[in-house]
């Protein structure tokens, strides 16, 4: 698969050792945006698909979260939307 994601594969794996570690995808968005000074939200999916394996689809709703909390959706909310995400990626890299 080609990627336009801004961040190479050891960053990558950096994401995915975070989920596997038990990180929330609100932490990990958060890492990604403030430490890596990523904030563009079709760069914070395209990087969530690359991750995590997941469809553009499957995260959309990262549109309506933002990390300092000014959006229609907060951290617990996001969880609900779209915490799967990492539980189907924790769940394929621990078969």
């Amino acid at each position: 698969m080609t990627s336009n994601t801004p961040l190479n594969e050891t960053q990558l794996k950096i994401l995915r050792d975070k989920a596997l570690n038990g990180e929330k995808l609100p932490e990990i968005l958060r890492f990604i945006a403030i430490d890596q000074g990523i904030e563009d939200q079709l760069s914070l999916m395209e990087i969530c698909r690359d991750a995590f394996g997941c469809s553009l689809g499957n995260i959309t709703a990262l549109g309506a979260w933002w990390h300092d909390g000014n959006c229609e959706l907060d951290d617990d909310a996001l969880n609900d939307y779209i915490g799967y995400v990492l539980k189907d990626f924790i769940k394929e890299s621990t078969k």
